[in-house]
């Protein structure tokens, strides 16, 4: 199993589809479509962890990619459509920018996380392009949240970046005590929940969620 890991570079592979569900953000016109890509990016996450786990063969790492899956791939995607279907937004993301542009611009990211970590920095056995990855994440994530007016896509970019830096983490340190890694799950659910719960009664208060009609609050 392991010799068949490396053989057909797993790990490379679910770091590509990790990147790729980021980028393809910039394609999307509908908040239901940016759930089902965080909900896919957290299933590679979570497939990571356990093809790792199965590399090193460390129980705790098994235990990170059920949580992972259970937390990420599953509770957080089911508490994100709820809270779709009762803020009835409108579901046009509402960019500041084209897609085309926003795509072209996250593809410049790409290149230049490739281009300022071309060596790369790893913990032996494990992917070269994880932690080139993961940083490309986190900074097409923050443009995201630049570049989008409803404030649930806000949230939505917040939990890529999340995942971005979840990675890399993990490419570094093979994963922190399955302790301290439940209590950042749990910290994010609850994160996650209270955003939500904010963002329900921001539409309910104001009747919108753009935040370029929120700006008129200020002052």
């Amino acid at each position: 199993m392991k010799n068949w890991i490396e053989a057909f570079s797993v790990i490379d592979f679910i770091s590509i589809g990790i990147l790729l569900t980021a980028v393809t953000l910039n394609a999307f016109k509908s908040i239901e479509s940016y759930v089902k890509a965080y909900t896919i990016n957290s299933w590679l996450l979570a497939g990571l962890i356990a093809v790792v786990a199965v590399l090193v063969g460390e129980t705790h790492l098994y235990i990170a990619a059920l949580l992972t899956l259970a937390t990420k791939g599953i509770l957080i995607p089911l508490f994100l459509r709820r809270i779709v279907r009762r803020m009835r937004v409108t579901h046009e993301i509402q960019p500041y920018i084209s897609n085309s542009l926003s795509l072209a611009i996250s593809g410049i990211l790409v290149a230049v996380v490739y281009a300022s970590l071309k060596d790369g920095i790893f913990v032996t056995g494990f992917s070269r392009n994880a932690l080139q990855i993961s940083i490309a994440v986190i900074l097409i994530s923050l443009f995201i949240m630049i570049t989008r007016k409803k404030a649930l896509t806000l949230v939505i970019g917040l939990l890529f970046m999340e995942n971005g830096l979840f990675l890399a983490g993990f490419s570094l340190t093979f994963g922190m005590p399955t302790m301290i890694e439940l209590g950042m799950l749990f910290d994010m659910l609850m994160g996650v929940i209270i955003l939500g719960i904010f963002a329900v009664q921001i539409k309910r208060a104001f009747a919108s969620a753009d935040l370029d009609q929120l700006t008129v609050l200020k002052g």
